[in-house]
Order: structure tokens, then sequence, then C-alpha cells
């Protein structure tokens, strides 16, 4: 895709919007409600690819094939300093034969750089014009326009021989330009009136003389193709003398002799009057395309737009016509009047209706533009535009200046010729607040603003944004005032710093930084790919799950707290009971319970007591707790006998969680008759004197309850891992057979002995039998 093609459907109407990325925004050229701008989004940013060294071919083909006399000493020393790097500054008048030197010292350079011969034309440009046009002639950039870092170190690794003709900004702008290119050579043509850098430049002074009166005569033969007879010889030599061979002038004058029937006793005109003696033997169409150039200052439109223009159909060819003839010179690719041929054609009456031909011209371009003209057209005739632009506003056309500007600035941006765009823009503000037009003029303030922006102008963005959003508002424009507003929010998130968009495009200041945990060191700045830090696991042996063996282990800790102090309030109670009962020592059951508790028979799960006490409400046991207590809530139980903890590998299956006393093989035992001697169970209501358990105590005595799980002897009396006092020892998990039964997890009873999850837990009847 050529540079002047942007992606995003530019050329296939004046109405369609074009993204581009510039710097660290993505700009959006809408010519209906103006541009959007937002930071470059991760990943939006193109390749940029170089390109093919360029041969240093000029793109006049006329121009490559003028013949060259008297410069081959020039030539040879420009090449000579151009290979050992060296920049050179060609000096000489106006006309002198400088392009055309130029041209071929080009074509003599081709193989020299790396990056081949650049031909740039510093006609218009500014110093930051020619960076970026020297950056797109190496680099394939569609659509992008670098910031200035990048621009910067991409400058730096260009190495290029650059052919630079018509530079009109010198001095300390042009030493930035030599100084931002270490590895190029230049080649510079300037006017007498260009400024040199000072200091320690890298210019060679090379000055290039007007031709020999031998060299002007056969420059005059080539241009007729005929010999001069004696008088032609003999103005020849008078001409001569008055230009001081000033090549641009035999090529006139031969165009004159080429019009002229040898012979004629038409006296020949002298060197003042060269031009408008020429310009009469012009047809009309020709004669009509230099009214236009006149009245835009010199710049005449492309040959495409002459015969619109002109009411010619043979304009295109005409032009191509006055090339030859030497009245248009090339300037770039395009073409304007030759040097001093402006003032002539002046006094020859030719800048007369200059007004209605610039009206004209305003109009025309305005329509085409909206019409039909895609961004490489619009791109090729800039120069024509902006004469268009600046020529009918000092001729009072301001309505026709703002409808030009309106539709020539979208398709400018689009094109990177971002200089050319500010200019515009300008000029069709001033117009539009001369003629009234107060919905081109807030276009015009919002494109600023936008402009402004990318410029990195914050304050000046944000007053023509908010007087861009002002006008919108009296006019009731709702899309154009969302628009403005979208862009003084990003002004202000620039002015305070909450958005930044680093060169990659990842905007590193609206990410937080992260703060680091307990223990590790802080990481690096966030918005950055380091931000992560992976801390390897440290080697041992294979675990299923970190999390449910600890908190098991937590759970039942808190629950042996529980039964322990469980057991210490039953044992307050049984105490108090045996000294204030009756006299007859006989036993007191507490009212609303039977002497008689339930059968096996008689009594199911299903059956048991739903009232809990508040000591259950306030204590859930593990099944129910969602997560297990931390270690600032519970206490350690009482130190224990120290058993050696179960080896991590029997653990095959996971106990139920719904059954911390292990996976029953048959029916839960049914609560106790009369409930334990010595003590009771943290769950369910007391049944005699000892108390009993609620879901799963002791039967018929024994030295302790248990809770959730039921207990083979006088001995066990579990808690979910914490042994109750009055027992030997607590089973955690399952059961435990006999009066030893011990804990897995968490505190053990005395002279209890840890058992596995796989031992088989005992029956109801076992339990039932154990306790008797």
């Amino acid at each position: 895709m050529d540079l002047t093609h942007p992606a995003g459907g530019a050329d296939d109407g004046s109405a369609r919007t074009v993204e581009l990325v510039a710097g660290d925004f993505l700009l959006t050229i809408n010519p209906v409600d103006g541009s959007e701008i937002e930071s470059c989004p991760p990943g939006r940013r193109p390749i940029v690819p170089r390109r093919a060294p360029a041969d240093g071919g000029g793109a006049d083909g006329a121009a490559q094939a003028a013949p060259l006399l008297e410069r081959d000493e020039e030539r040879h020393r420009l090449y000579r300093l151009l290979a050992r790097g060296r920049s050179v500054h060609l000096s000489g008048p106006a006309g002198g034969g400088r392009t055309a030197l130029l041209d071929a010292v080009a074509r003599d350079c081709a193989g020299l750089a790396p990056d081949g011969v650049i031909r740039l034309s510093g006609y218009r440009r500014t110093t930051a014009d020619l960076m970026h046009e020297l950056y797109a002639a190496v680099h394939h950039t569609p659509a992008h326009r670098p910031g200035p870092s990048e621009l910067a170190a991409a400058l730096r690794q260009i190495g290029a021989v650059v052919v630079l003709d018509d530079v009109e900004s010198g001095g300390a702008a042009l030493e930035d330009l030599l100084d931002a290119t270490p590895e190029c050579a230049f080649l510079i043509a300037a006017g007498a009136g260009v400024p040199l850098p000072a200091g320690e430049a890298r210019l060679e002074e090379v000055d290039l003389a007007g031709l020999s009166r031998t060299a002007s005569l056969e420059l005059l033969e080539l241009g007729i193709g005929r010999p001069l007879d004696e008088a032609e010889t003999d103005w020849a030599a008078d001409l001569w003398f008055e230009t001081e061979g000033l090549p641009l002038r035999f090529v006139q004058a031969a165009a004159l002799l080429r019009r002229r029937t040898p012979g004629t006793p038409v006296p020949l005109p002298n060197a003042a009057t060269l031009v408008p003696t020429l310009t009469r033997a012009l047809p009309q169409g020709a004669k009509e395309i230099l009214r236009y150039a006149v009245a835009l200052g010199g710049d005449v439109p492309g040959p495409a737009r002459l015969p619109a223009l002109t009411g010619f159909p043979a304009a295109a060819d005409e032009h191509a016509e006055l090339v030859t003839d030497g009245l248009l010179t090339a300037v770039g690719t395009r073409h304007r009047l030759a040097h001093g041929t402006h003032a002539e054609l002046l006094a020859a009456g030719y800048g007369e209706a200059s007004a209605d031909r610039l009206l004209a011209v305003a109009q025309h371009y305005a329509w085409w533009l909206g019409e039909s003209a895609t961004t490489r057209e619009a791109a090729a005739e800039t120069e024509a535009l902006l004469a268009a632009v600046h020529a009918a506003q000092r001729a009072g056309h301001d309505a026709a200046v703002a409808a030009l500007a309106r539709a020539a600035a979208p398709r400018l941006g689009a094109a990177l010729r971002w200089s050319q765009w500010e200019r515009v823009l300008h000029s069709g503000q001033e117009a539009a607040r001369a003629a009234g037009e107060v919905a081109q003029q807030a276009y015009f303030h919002h494109e600023l603003g936008v402009l402004a922006v990318i410029q990195g102008q914050l304050d000046q963005a944000r007053t023509e944004l908010e007087a861009s959003t002002a006008l919108r508002s009296v006019l009731s424009d709702t899309g154009g005032t969302v628009v403005g507003r979208r862009a003084l929010a990003l002004v202000d998130d620039l002015g305070s710093g909450r958005t930044t968009t680093p060169p990659d495009g990842v905007p590193t200041a609206a990410l937080p930084r992260p703060v680091p945990a307990a223990g590790l060191p802080p990481g690096p700045p966030g918005g950055t790919e380091a931000a992560t830090q992976v801390i390897p696991r440290p080697a041992g042996p294979a675990r299923r799950g970190p999390g449910p063996r600890r908190n098991a282990v937590a759970a039942a800790a808190g629950t042996a707290l529980l039964a322990v102090l469980g057991t210490v309030v039953a044992f307050g109670l049984s105490g108090g009971s045996g000294e204030s009962g009756s006299e007859d020592g006989e036993r007191t059951t507490p009212a609303g319970l039977d002497d008689e508790g339930p059968t096996e028979e008689e009594t199911s799960p299903s059956e048991r007591p739903a009232s809990r006490s508040p000591e259950d409400e306030e204590s859930p046991t593990p099944s129910e707790t969602p997560s297990a207590p931390t270690a600032e809530d519970v206490t350690p139980p009482p130190p224990v006998a120290e058993e050696p903890a179960p080896d991590p590998t029997e653990e095959d299956t996971p106990s139920d969680p719904g059954t911390p006393g292990g996976t029953p093989t048959e029916d839960p035992t049914p609560p106790g008759d009369g409930g334990g001697q010595d003590g009771g169970a943290d769950e369910g209501a007391a049944d005699g004197p000892g108390g009993g358990t609620d879901e799963g105590g002791a039967v018929e005595g024994g030295d302790g309850g248990a809770e959730d799980g039921t207990s083979d002897g006088p001995g066990g009396g579990t808690d979910e891992g914490g042994a109750v006092e009055g027992g030997d020892g607590g089973a955690e998990d399952g059961t435990s057979d006999g009066p030893g039964g011990g804990a897995d997890q968490g505190a053990e009873g005395g002279g209890g002995t840890p058992t596995s999850t796989g031992d088989p837990a005992p029956t109801a009847s076992e339990a039932v039998g154990g306790v008797g």
C-alpha cells in the first residue's frame, strides 16, 4: 500500500473514516463530526518493513534526458564528496541548471549507500516534513506516522544519499536535519537567500556558474534541432551576455526560435522581453493555463484538472508543451512557473480577472474533493490546494475558502501531509469566522485541537476543543459535541498523568501497581510482562491437596476444645446434683424425660432430637462449619502424650464430611438409656446424673460420652479428634475398639493408640455391648 493510501477505504468517498496510528495515539479522521483520538490500544501498532533501495532516478523523464553541458567537473567532484560521506551544498543562481545536475549526480550514486538515493523536495516543506518524508522513503508506512522518539531512532539507522532540492529552511533548522541523520550524505540545492548552518556543519560548498558562450550556443542549437544562422548567432551572443549564461534563458530562446520561420526579418527580443514574446506565439489553451498559474502565485494545477478549469480539452498536452518551452519548471513531482516568469507575465497582462479565476479554482477543488477525488490524487494536488486557499482568501472569497478547506483538510490528514493540513485548518477557521459559518468554524476548532493533542500542546488543545464544543452545543450538534467531549476527556487524562502510553502501546499509568505479599520482594511496575512472578514449588512428597487435611486438623482441635469444656461443665453438674439430691440417694431425672429410653428398634436416626443447646448453636460441628477456625480463634488443647503421626500414604480415601466419626456399617447407635455415670457429651440433653449423648452417645454407662460417633468400650468417647475427660481416648474420623481407642488427628487421649481410617468401624451392637 502506498504512503498516500492509508488503510480504511479513504478512496471510496469523502465521508469515509480513516484510521491512523500517530505516535502513541489512534486517530480516526472523520470528515463529518470531526476526528476522534484515543490512546493507541495494544497490538494496533503496525509492523514497519523497509523498502527496497531507491535508484535515485528523477520522476521527470524529460529532465533525465536533458543535455548537460560543461558540468562534468562539478559532477565528478560532487560524486567524490558524497562517496566519502560528506554533505554538499550546491549553490548558484536560479535557472542555472541545478536540478539537471542533481538528477545526473543522483543517477551516478545509485549503488553508493545501503538505502540507495532518496530524492526530496524542500518546496514549502519544514524540517519536520522532511524528516517524516525521509522516514517514509525508507519504510513502508501506510496509515502510520511515527512519534518523535520512534522517528529519531529510525532516522539514525538510515544510510542513504539524500538529494534535497529547492530548500527553503536553512540555518539551525537545516543543521537539525543533518544532526538527526548521521549516516546520510546530503546533496542540497538552495536559493541564494537561504542561510547555511552555522558551527560545525558537515557541508562542503560547490558553486555552480553559468555556461560559457560556446556551451550556450550549443544548447540553443540542440533545442531547435538545426544550426543557427548568422542573425540568430549574433542574437544568441547578446542574450548570453545579458543572462550570464543561464541555461533557462536559452531553453526559452530555443522555444521562440522553433516558432519562428528562418529568415524572417522580425527582430528577436532581448532578455527582458523574451517571455512575453514567447507567450504571444502560444495557443489559447496554454495561455489560459498561464493565467491560472499567475492567479495562484506561480503554482499550476495538475494536468488532469486543467481541462475542467480552462475549458480546453487539450489543456493537458499544452501543459507538457509549456514544460518543454521552459515556462514551467519541475518542483518535486509537480510544476510551477519558472523563476522570474511570474513578474514578466503580470507585466504582460496575464493577471487580469484573477479574482474570478480564484473563485472558480476554489469551487472546482471543493466539488472534486467531495465527489470523486482519492487520497492519492488529493495529495498530489497539495501545493495547488494550498495556493488556492491562500489566494482565494486574499481575494475575499471567504465562504468558498471555508468550503474548500473543509473538503481538503481530511484528505491532507489522511495523506499524512500534516504541515499542509495545519495550514489549511488555520485558513479555513479564519475564513469561516469571516463568513459567519458557525458549523464550519466549530469543525476547524475541533481538528486543530486534535492536532494539538498529537503534537503534545495540551493547553492549546483544550482551548480549541472547548471552543468547538461550545459552538456545537449552541448548534445542537449532538454527534460533534460527543466527539469533542471525548477528546477533552483525553486531554484531561493526559494533563493529570492518568493516561500515558509508552512506545509499545500498553497504557501503564492506568494499571494499578501490585502490592507484594508478606515475605516476597516487591515486583516490577505494573503494566509490564514481568509483573507476574513465578515462585517455584518446593520439592516434597506428592500431596492430593494442600487444604483439606490441614483444615481437618484445625477443625479437630477446635472440636476437642469444645469437648473438654463440655466435660468440665458435666462434671460440675454431676457433683452438684450429688450433694443437693434426695436423702434416700435416689437418682433425680430431669423433668420431661422418661426413665426408660427408647430401644434400638424404636429409635431411628430421623427421630433424634432436633433441638440444640446454646452451646451447640455457638459451636457447630466440623461437618457444618464452612471453614476451619484460625489460630487466633482456637485455644490449643491440653498437652497430651505424643503419638506417632499416621503415614499420609495410608489415607487413600477421605472420610465422608457428613459423618465425622467414620463411615458406619449399620444403623447409628441409639441414645443411651441412662447415660454415663462420670461424664456427658457436648451435644444433646443429659439422660442421667452423668449426662447422655444427643447424637451417638454412649449407651448404659461408661466413662465418657461420644459426640457424633460411637465408642465400643468403657474408655471410648470421641469428639472429632479430642478425647473427653473421663475416658481413655477419643477417636477422630472413625471408631476405636476397646478401652484403648486413640485419636488419629488432633489431641489423643491417655493411653489411646492411633488407628487408621482403614480399620473397620464397630457396629451398633458392639457399641451397646461394650458399655455394660
